[in-house]
């Protein structure tokens, strides 16, 4: 039968990897998870399984309100076509509305029999705080986990923006996030005035821990140094946005390497409204990598667990975090892609190159690897001498092979006429 490992983290830096069994239900990884923080079961709660909090269009409750919804005790694990980097949210009592994010970590082949927490970071939170207690000791400072909208309006009010020039910072958070998976506030806050009307540093890094603080995000600000005596112009330069894909295994080490891909590498800068675009993390430029990817994955429609253009979004998500192709073919062999009688892997490892070398990673900051050549010695010296025609992409071959010319009738194990190197059978006489 076999088990997942489910990543179920609540705030930044409290996270739980529980491994259950793939025929347990929903219901039994509700168990599991209040049994890991420390919680107890007196409130309703629900799984989203599109990752959208209160989205109805893949939701599990534990009980009927409108006689509509699907229930918890209902759904297994293994009929949720999950897989290694699948995410969904799941919420517990919807009074307090505490929100959990949990990501599929891996598939094991041996099953469990009880859900066991494998590994446990972070303290859990009081589900029931004492208030009395935890408002005397509380720093005036300090913003609470949950805040009433009152409390919000009171800290924009603190806040010398607008409330425009607050969105649009968020929104840069966000879209920073996403295209480059870690960034200083400093090079952000740089970013940010150059494209728009400028902010001073003081209210640029208030805005950004109290979107931290009061959002609920897919990033967090960190404090990389740890010293809080130090001036606002150096506390920029010690914060860090992580996203936080980074913090589901062990956040030091995925950090620290994140890093040190990094160094030395420059920034990729786009036009403002080009790179407010991946504030939505769904989002990937159409490219003719991207197309031509998608058109073979319609080949493979009917074993897809989505769309083509969904499933594309999927290998992308791993490319961005430059994932090996094992992994990508590991992942389409779980969903049965390969066995499809349109697969042919050398298409498909050709196909996925090109993707790769055009597609905006995190350990390239967001520039492409076809960026990154092109801005190298090797690559400023073919600029110089390649036409402009054939400067597409310095991954590709340049000048174009000239084609074969084969007089009479094609062999079936001879090259194909049209030049790709492959037997005419395996290209434009498959079929035939």
């Amino acid at each position: 039968m076999g088990s997942y490992v489910i990543s179920v983290s609540v705030g930044t830096g409290c996270y739980r990897h529980i491994q259950i069994s793939k025929s347990a239900t929903l219901y039994r990884l509700h168990e599991a998870i209040l049994e890991a923080f420390e919680f107890v079961d007196d409130h309703a709660h629900a799984f989203f399984m599109d990752n959208k909090t209160w989205s109805q269009y893949d939701a599990y409750y534990s009980m009927k309100m409108d006689g509509s919804e699907r229930l918890t005790k209902g759904r297994k694990l293994e009929k949720l076509n999950l897989k290694k980097g699948s995410q969904f949210k799941y919420v517990f009592d919807f009074g307090e509305e505490w929100r959990f994010q949990c990501k599929v970590l891996r598939e094991l082949e041996e099953d469990t029999k009880m859900p066991l927490v494998i590994r446990s970071v972070g303290e859990s939170p009081e589900q029931y705080p004492e208030w009395e207690e935890y408002e005397e000791d509380e720093d005036e400072d300090d913003i609470p986990d949950s805040l009433t909208q009152e409390e919000i309006d009171k800290l924009y009010a603190q806040i010398p923006l607008s409330r425009e020039e607050i969105s649009l910072i968020h929104l840069y958070m966000d879209a920073a996030a996403n295209l480059y998976g870690l960034i200083s506030l400093d090079e952000l806050y740089g970013l940010y005035n150059s494209q728009n009307k400028k902010v001073d540093v003081p209210s640029f890094l208030m805005t950004a821990f109290f979107i931290d603080q009061s959002e609920d995000n897919d990033f967090a600000v960190i404090d990389s140094v740890g010293n809080l005596q130090i001036t606002p112009e150096e506390a920029m330069k010690n914060c860090e946005i992580v996203s936080d894909y980074l913090f589901v295994e062990d956040p030091e080490k995925d950090i620290r390497e994140l890093r040190r891909a990094q160094k030395g590498k420059p920034l990729k800068i786009l036009p403002k409204a080009e790179f407010l675009q991946f504030a939505d993390s769904t989002y990937f430029p159409e490219t003719p990598q991207r197309s031509a990817m998608i058109r073979y994955l319609r080949k493979l429609t009917s074993s897809l667990p989505a769309s083509a253009e969904e499933y594309c979004d999927c290998i992308q998500s791993v490319i961005v975090i430059d994932a090996p192709l094992q992994e990508v073919l590991n992942l389409m062999k779980g969903d049965g892609v390969t066995n499809h009688k349109n697969w042919d892997l050398e298409e498909f490892a050709a196909l996925y190159q090109n993707l790769n070398n055009h597609t905006h990673k995190h350990a390239n900051r967001g520039n492409t690897l076809d960026e990154l050549f092109a801005q190298s010695p090797r690559g400023l010296q073919l600029q110089q001498r390649l036409a402009p025609e054939d400067q597409l992409s310095f991954f590709e071959e340049q000048p174009e092979k000239p084609k074969l010319t084969i007089a009479g009738a094609p062999s079936r194990n001879g090259p194909c006429p049209c030049g790709s190197g492959r037997k005419y059978k395996n290209c434009c006489g498959k079929g035939k």
